[in-house]
């Protein structure tokens, strides 16, 4: 894989162990010959590669061995899909967190010991948390925005870039 940042992303979005089998790929290869490359179980490495498909990022040519009935997959790596997928993540990520900000921005939001919730749950309550029993106070959610605002503008860094 070329970027560091689709690597990154792609590591985020999945995990360590999915992109190093991933990037394992560079030539068609059987899941036997990954999982003793990487030293790892071949039904570890299978379980990832079937991730790996479900995100359309590997492909699979399926023969049936006719003395023993068995199946070997050799799997190769989907070029033409990692950067969609990456950009689309992202892209994912990035609708939540804007519809997340807009909520933050927009509401006022109370909190008790326990948890933080609406202006509409705190007012059907009396502004008294059913759990802890303790009055809600109005919070001040200026941290989690800029958090938010912080998060947004990396991604958007991000996909820039792919």
């Amino acid at each position: 894989m070329k970027s560091g940042i689709i690597r990154d992303v792609l590591v985020e979005s999945l995990s360590e162990s999915h992109v190093t089998v991933l990037e394992r790929l560079s030539d068609p290869k059987y899941d036997e010959d990954v999982a003793g490359e990487l030293k790892m179980k071949a039904t570890v490495v299978r379980t990832l590669l079937n991730d790996l498909h479900e995100n359309s990022l590997v492909e699979y040519q399926r023969t049936k061995n006719k003395k023993t009935g068995w199946y070997t997959y050799l799997w190769v790596r989907r070029e033409d899909k990692i950067k969609d997928y990456v950009q689309g993540y992202l892209k994912t990520h990035l609708l939540e967190l804007n519809s997340r900000l807009e909520d933050e921005t927009k509401n006022v939001t109370f909190q008790c010991n326990c948890t933080r919730v609406p202006y509409n749950v705190a007012i059907e309550t009396n502004f008294v948390c059913p759990s802890c029993k303790k009055e809600y106070a109005e919070c001040d959610n200026s941290e989690i925005i800029d958090e938010i605002v912080s998060e947004v503008s990396r991604l958007d860094s991000l996909l820039e870039q792919t």
